[in-house]
């Protein structure tokens, strides 16, 4: 995805989700709700390039997922799986992917490893937005 289509994604995340949180190191913006496309774009022109970070969190239920920037286009959500207790936490991350899944107009992937994403690793679960099926292993 591209870095305009990122920023879209957490707009659309920030407008549905329960909650969101922003912490940035960047004194030109607000501190606690900066502009999205401001704190991206000051993020992807940062000369230091990875070396300095943000972080975009959002709780759907009781489930908070972080947004980790790998760079420009490529950004990965993770969640702590103890969080998910019941069938609430279980519906929450399948909201989740949804939400993300409808804002990038692509299939949203939960996987078991923080690592980014290659065709040949398993899905545990994905979600289509053009099909609107959600499958699971």
């Amino acid at each position: 995805m591209t870095l305009v289509e990122w920023i879209a994604v957490c707009e659309h995340l920030r407008a549905v989700a329960d909650e969101t949180e922003v912490e940035h190191p960047y004194p030109l913006l607000d501190p606690v709700r900066p502009d999205l496309a401001d704190l991206f774009r000051t993020w992807a022109d940062e000369p230091e390039g990875e070396g300095t970070s943000f972080a975009f969190r959002a709780r759907f239920g009781a489930v908070w997922f972080f947004a980790l920037p790998c760079d420009d286009e490529e950004i990965e959500f993770s969640l702590w799986p103890e969080d998910v207790l019941d069938g609430a936490g279980a519906a929450a991350v399948l909201r989740f992917l949804r939400e993300v899944a409808t804002a990038g107009r692509r299939r949203a992937l939960l996987t078991g490893e923080v690592v980014r994403y290659d065709p040949a690793m398993a899905t545990l679960i994905s979600h289509d937005p053009e099909t609107g099926l959600t499958s699971h292993i």
